[in-house]
């Protein structure tokens, strides 16, 4: 039992510690799972930089006198990267969320996240929402990757 114990806690902390900002596909995760998942603009805004962490702050003011009580029931969602583009100290990743809210049907929306390397960690410089049928064209691909 202590054994299956050890070898749950250490394939946790492998998951847990994958990418996070040691990668520009990590910081662009962590602020996925932030801001999307676990709906933390807090935790969200700690991943950013630039034109993302102005949009962070416009969130947090909009939200500031907003009490959600505690039963409030959150949306789950999930996301799967759908396009990479990589360079030494640059990324933009097209990831399709999935988002199943209480008492609604599942949809999707596109997001895309930029990241950049500055100072030895990546952060978060900009990302955008949108309808992945209208952004993908005729191409199949995001609108930003033509």
């Amino acid at each position: 039992m202590k054994q299956l114990l050890l070898v749950c806690g250490l394939a946790a902390l492998a998951i847990s510690c994958n990418g996070g900002d040691e990668s520009g596909r990590g910081a662009a995760e962590a602020f996925l799972d932030a801001h999307y998942v676990r709906i933390d603009l807090d935790a969200a805004r700690n991943v950013t930089s630039g034109l993302a962490l102005s949009k962070i702050e416009k969130e947090l003011a909009l939200t500031d006198q907003i009490a959600i009580a505690q039963d409030t029931l959150k949306p789950r969602i999930n996301y799967a990267l759908e396009t990479a583009r990589e360079s030494e100290d640059r990324g933009q990743y097209a990831y399709t969320l999935t988002i199943r809210a209480p008492g609604l049907e599942p949809f999707t929306k596109l997001v895309t996240v930029s990241v950049r390397r500055g100072d030895g960690s990546w952060s978060v410089t900009n990302y955008t929402e949108g309808d992945p049928a209208l952004d993908a064209g005729s191409s199949g691909r995001p609108a930003s990757d033509r």
